[in-house]
Parts: structure tokens; sequence; C-alpha cells
């Protein structure tokens, strides 16, 4: 098995070849042939190699430190997308993470909260989007409440419980993960953060945030992207970029947490984690060979994205991870016993 910077110096290679023979058949004015198609879908290949870490990830990042768009959540051409059938492109690839990441949070929640069947309780989703983490919970029986500052967003969220028959048991209100004012102290048994870390420039603020709305022994449950080479590739250069899976700067892979950051910021602020609690995530694929050649003919320099299926829980946390911690239970006062001393 070759290092990760060895791939890398191979694909650098076979990248320039392509990219110089695309530019020769330009150049010629050839006509289309296999080798110009594969010069051509060379060209959206973006660069292997990842940007410069930002020097700490669990500090404040200046607004303009990331390329990352977090105001297309605001488009509601998108947000009209949040729960259409096709979950191959933009915010519908998200339909794909139930699969994994809402038994993750309800074993967990059942288990740390010793819940029963009914689910009692009151529930926030920060960051809730669409509705596609929260609506599914309201679905087990769960009296969830979401936040999200895009109001398109928050419409779709509304509209798809409705749809579900959960609205009676869903409340979504405009807000920021940086200010849960809407919300008292000590109000929730449990908070969701799903997908929504690894967006957030601020996770001290967030992570603060949380803690206060949490009652003690409160449960936080979340999924986020690990920052490795493997996340770059499978999020930036092939989902992201080559495939076109989700929107330009949905991601900026310097803001992907590593675990231990993660339990660092959870610890400064009062949660109890830890990290061998924690499961990774990944897709099934959906082998469809005629797809494939039906989107090649029609789309010769384009390439064509890969059917994936549901994602499942998996060992390895290398690219997507999912966990929780606790804020940590009030103890009850137990006053010290007078003592005298003898002088």
């Amino acid at each position: 098995h070759l290092p990760p910077s060895s791939w890398t110096v191979m694909a650098f290679r076979l990248f320039s070849l392509l990219r110089s023979a695309s530019s020769s058949r330009a150049a010629s004015g050839g006509t289309a042939s296999a080798a110009s198609i594969l010069s051509a879908i060379a060209l959206r290949i973006p660069d292997l190699v990842p940007p410069p870490e930002f020097t700490s990830r669990v500090d404040l990042l200046p607004a303009d430190a990331s390329s990352i768009d977090n105001e297309i959540y605001l488009d509601p051409a998108l947000s009209a997308t949040w729960h259409q059938h096709d979950t191959s492109s933009d915010f519908a690839t998200l339909q794909l993470l139930n699969a994994a990441r809402i038994p993750y949070f309800d074993r967990v929640w059942r288990q740390q909260l010793g819940l029963s069947r009914s689910r009692d309780g009151s529930f926030l989703e920060v960051g809730c989007g669409g509705g596609v983490a929260t609506t599914a919970l309201a679905q087990l029986g769960y009296q969830m409440s979401g936040v999200d500052r895009s109001q398109p967003a928050l419409d779709a969220a509304r509209g798809h419980a409705r749809k579900l028959g959960v609205d009676h048991r869903t409340v979504f209100v405009h807000g920021s993960a940086y200010d849960l004012g809407a919300f008292a102290s000590e109000s929730f048994d449990g908070v969701v953060l799903a997908d929504v870390l690894e967006h957030l420039l601020d996770l001290p603020a967030a992570v603060s945030e949380v803690y206060r709305v949490l009652k003690p022994g409160g449960i936080l449950v979340f999924d986020t992207i690990n920052r490795t080479y493997r996340s770059y590739l499978a999020a930036i250069v092939l989902a992201q970029d080559a495939f076109g899976m989700l929107p330009a700067n949905t991601h900026d892979w310097r803001l992907f947490i590593k675990p231990h950051e993660l339990c660092f910021v959870l610890q400064v602020h009062g949660f109890l984690v830890d990290s061998t609690q924690f499961r990774g995530m990944a897709p099934r694929l959906r082998p469809d060979p005629l797809g494939l050649v039906k989107a090649l003919l029609e789309k010769p320099t384009s390439l064509p994205p890969p059917t994936l299926g549901d994602f499942f829980e998996i060992g390895s946390l290398d690219v997507q991870y999912l966990g929780w911690a606790q804020k940590a239970p009030r103890r009850p006062f137990a006053p010290r016993e007078a003592t005298s001393r003898v002088i």
C-alpha cells in the first residue's frame, strides 16, 4: 500500500498527462474521440492536494477566512431540493445519511437518557435546515424543535412535517447556532447537530449555546466530517467538485473537524465525552451500468455522479463520523458536617 503522498504524486502525473492531451487536441482542432472525452473530463478534476490547514480549528475564525458559502441555504430554489425524490444532488443527498445517523441518535438518547418507547422529553436540532433529521426523529415519537437561520429552509421543513403528519410534534424557529436566545437555559433533554459543525466558524460560541440550553445530564448527538486526506478526496474532490453532487463551496475541507479537536472543544465547555463511543458512516454503492452509459452518451464531457445508496455505520472515522457528549448531571448538594477544633 502506498502512502497518501505517493498516491498524490501519481494522480498529479496522470492529471498532467490528461491536461496535456486535452490541450493538444484543442489546438489541433481534432474531433471528439475517447481520448478527447477523457481529457475533457480530466479538466473538471480539481487539485488533489488539500489547502493548508488553519492554525487552529477550535478557535473563532474570521468571517473571510473560509471559502465556504453558507449563504446557499438562503436560496429558495435550492431549498426546494431538501426533500426531492432524486437524492443524487443538492440538499436531497442529506436524506441518505438518515439511515445511519437517525438509528444512532435514537439509540444513544434512549440508552443514555433512559427513555421509554414513547420517547418522552423535549429535543432540539440546531441548524435543522429543511428538517431532514428533525422530521425523521419526530416520526419516531420525539417532540422536536428546530432552529435555522434560513427562512426558505424552515418553510421546507414545516411543509415536510405536515406531509409526514408530524407537524404536531415539531416546532421550527428562526435563529442562529451562535445565539439560541429563543430558548431558555436548561430546556432540552437532547440536542442534535447534524451536518452542522463543519459549517461553523465559531465552534466555541455554538458549543457554549448548546451547553446552555441542555438540561443537566442532557445528551448532545452529532454527525460531522473528519479532516483527513480521504475526506478531502471523498467530500471535496469527488462529491463537490468533480461530480457536482453539491453546490460549489458547500464545504471547505479546512473546516472539517478531527475527533480529538471536537472532544477538546466539548470538554472545555463542560461536556463529558469519550471518542471511543464515536462511530463512522459511509454510503452504500448502487451499481447502475446502464445509467452510467446513458449519462455518458447524453453528456460525454460530463462526469456522472456515482449512484449512492443509504449510509450505514462503520468502525472507521476517517471520513464521516457520529458521536455524542453529555452535559454533566447536577450533583445533589450535600452539606459538610460541622467540625470543632480543639485548641
